[in-house]
């Protein structure tokens, strides 16, 4: 199945799995997938998502789109087999008409139909991980039978380590960010359109309106600043279901003139730089902390709990302050330190800015992927069975003596 090596231009076939929107992983792989070198590589997308699908063929590169669904997942249809036997067939399909060299999923799921089609057309698979997989999932969708696996931070890789995956097949590459394409920003000065007093410290939050982005810890955050009578707003940027709820709890702390819900916005880093001091996250949970990037980015220090992959991308007292997860008590303490002292705050973002040129940018994340993609051109990874393959035998290990002692906990 796979071409001559010597062959000018590889072809790799993109794949992603997810809701219809383009938020932390549908930005990283548009941005990968326009800067790798296409005169070595050629990117095609199959995906399930209109939207990544218009925003891919805006950059010239051509999408196959799908409905995915994924066998005993989380969601029904749980059981749908033919549809799986559909996807498998789908997928050799593509491999062997578009002459494809390689395969990069940006996700664990489509590997769980794309470990069969690659196997059977000797074609090498990469899955780049953008969270946390339990082991049901890792075990359901073949993630130790990949030819690499990807993590995005250390913190996502770790349960990789436990299980004692091969050196060789497992890699961290951190995500990039397209730093010419959000300096370019226009700025955005939304102070005057929001009658935000003059002198008002602004510091703003994004994410999607969910439990695990801790938009509330911030709100209460805020609530404790306000008893100081420290002049503060608070600008959330982004949409999601616990919209409503936020709503409310602004509205029981009386700070419906103090919080600004914008919802979601394409010109993000236009308006941290235009209009904000300060950016904080309450996140319970974080794989990689893209937003701590884009906010250092902008020119701003971070504030944010130190939980996931958020200290891998902040160094604390140098680029940010990372304080206690699930604590409003603390992150106020840490907001009202540096609204009263300017001169750490625009140390923090100075040195966050220059931290995140050296070391997060798309362009340094491309080659790392070219790399990678040419060491599994050239050295394919061996297939082994799952009865023989030491990680998937560890894990299960690893889960029956995690049932066993939870049971023996629960008995006590």
């Amino acid at each position: 199945m796979r071409r001559d090596q010597n062959t000018a231009i590889k072809n790799i076939l993109f794949t992603h799995y997810g809701d219809n929107w383009i938020r932390g992983s549908e930005r990283c792989l548009l941005d990968l997938m326009s800067h790798i070198n296409q005169q070595k590589y050629k990117p095609i997308l199959w995906c399930n998502q209109p939207m990544m699908q218009q925003q891919a063929e805006a950059l010239g590169i051509k999408v196959y789109r799908t409905d995915f669904s994924i066998l005993l997942g989380w969601q029904a249809p749980r059981f749908n087999v033919v549809h799986f036997l559909r996807l498998i067939k789908q997928a050799k399909q593509l491999l062997t008409d578009l002459k494809i060299d390689l395969v990069h999923a940006n996700s664990a799921a489509p590997c769980q139909w794309l470990n069969i089609a690659t196997r059977q057309c000797n074609v090498p698979l990469l899955c780049q991980m953008h969270a946390i997989y339990p082991l049901r999932d890792r075990l359901t969708l073949g993630l130790y039978q990949v030819s690499k696996v990807i993590a995005v931070s250390e913190y996502v890789m770790a349960p990789f380590y436990q299980d004692n995956l091969p050196v060789s097949r497992r890699q961290v590459i951190t995500n990039g960010i397209d730093t010419e394409r959000l300096l370019s920003m226009p700025l955005v000065n939304l102070r005057a359109t929001l009658n935000i007093p003059k002198n008002t410290f602004v510091i703003a939050s994004v994410g999607s309106l969910i439990k695990r982005k801790g938009m509330d810890l911030i709100i209460d955050a805020l609530a404790l600043l306000a008893k100081k009578q420290l002049l503060i707003h608070l600008l959330i940027i982004g949409d999601g279901p616990e919209k409503e709820a936020l709503k409310r709890q602004i509205k029981q702390h009386g700070l419906q003139q103090q919080v600004t819900l914008l919802g979601e916005k394409n010109n993000v880093v236009g308006i941290l730089r235009g209009t904000v001091d300060l950016f904080v996250s309450g996140a319970r949970e974080e794989a990689f902390g893209l937003v701590f990037a884009e906010a250092n980015l902008a020119g701003l220090a971070v504030v944010g709990p130190n939980v996931g992959g958020i200290n891998e991308v902040v160094r604390h007292n140098e680029t940010g302050l990372l304080v206690e997860s699930e604590n409003s008590a603390a992150l106020s303490e840490t907001i009202g330190e540096l609204y009263c002292s300017p001169a750490l705050k625009n140390r923090l973002a100075k040195a966050g800015m220059q931290h995140i040129l050296n070391n997060f940018t798309v362009v340094a994340n491309a080659q790392k992927f070219e790399q990678t993609y040419q060491q599994l051109l050239n050295e394919p990874e061996a297939f082994i069975p799952w009865y023989k393959n030491t990680s998937v035998l560890t894990s299960l290990y690893n889960g029956y003596h995690r049932f066993i002692k939870r049971g023996q906990n629960h008995e006590t």
